[in-house]
This record gives C-alpha cells, sequence and structure tokens, in this order.
C-alpha cells in the first residue's frame, strides 16, 4: 500500500533540490563585491609582534590543528583545558548538526503532500450502495415526519 513514510533517502533528495533550487536563483542574485583582504586579516609580521600577539597566534594556530582531530584522536593528544576545549566545540557543533538534521525533517515533512491510497471498483460500489442506503433512510424518516 502506500505509506506515508519519509524516508532519510527522500529526505537527502528534497535537502538537494532545495539546495540546488537556491543556487539556481542566487545565478540571477547581484554578485556579491569582492572586497581587498584588510589590514585586519593580514598576520603581523614575526619582527613586528608583541609577546602577546606571538602567544595569540600559537594558540590560534595550536587550535586550528586540534579542532580536526576526531574523538580518539584527541583522548589520546589532548588533556586538561585543550580537552575540554575540544569537547565542548565538538558537543556544539554535533548538537548544531541534530537541529539542522531535525529542521530538515519537519521541512520535509511539511513540503510533502500526502497520498491518498486510490479506492478500488469494489469499494467504490460499497460507497455508492452506502450513500443510497442513507439517502433511502433519509427519505423515510422524512415521510414519516410529514404524516
Amino acid at each position: 500500500g502506500g505509506q506515508n513514510v519519509v524516508t532519510k533517502r527522500a529526505v537527502t533528495m528534497r535537502i538537494a533540490t532545495l539546495c540546488c533550487l537556491i543556487a539556481g536563483a542566487s545565478a540571477f542574485a547581484p554578485a556579491a563585491i569582492s572586497r581587498s583582504s584588510t589590514a585586519l586579516n593580514v598576520r603581523v609580521p614575526e619582527g613586528d609582534r608583541t609577546p602577546e600577539i606571538s602567544e595569540i597566534y600559537q594558540i590560534a594556530d595550536r587550535w586550528a590543528e586540534i579542532r580536526l582531530y576526531s574523538d580518539e584522536e584527541a583522548k589520546q593528544k589532548l588533556s586538561g583545558e585543550e580537552l575540554e576545549a575540544y569537547e565542548r566545540y565538538h558537543a556544539k557543533v554535533k548538537e548544531d548538526i541534530e537541529k539542522a538534521q531535525d529542521l530538515a525533517m519537519r521541512m520535509a515533512k511539511a513540503v510533502e503532500i500526502p497520498q491518498v491510497a486510490k479506492k478500488s471498483k469494489t469499494q467504490r460500489k460499497k460507497d455508492a450502495w452506502a450513500r443510497k442506503q442513507a439517502q433511502a433512510a433519509a427519505d423515510a424518516a422524512a415521510a414519516l415526519n410529514r404524516s
């Protein structure tokens, strides 16, 4: 039968279709203004750095390396504050992914048009007979009320 089941594959296909529609629509949008990199995005040269800036760059470089670890690698290689920061970051990322998946499932259900199973010929005849019987009963009741 035609059951109303939303499969993960169907959701993935709908999301892919939605992304294609958005990407297609963005083709007609005005081009984004590209800005050249500002002084804020450029690193301070090695000789001009203060100890604080050097420390910030070391922390940033270390974090860029750490955040790409798998959970197993993190447990082996990290400890203390770095491990806690890694676990907080990845818990937040996983939570965000779950929220996005939940939202995608809800969107897919909202977009889906429910398919009603087509009635068989015998069911249509039974329904017609039931309508005739109901009309006959209503006519009989009306005739009794008139007399």
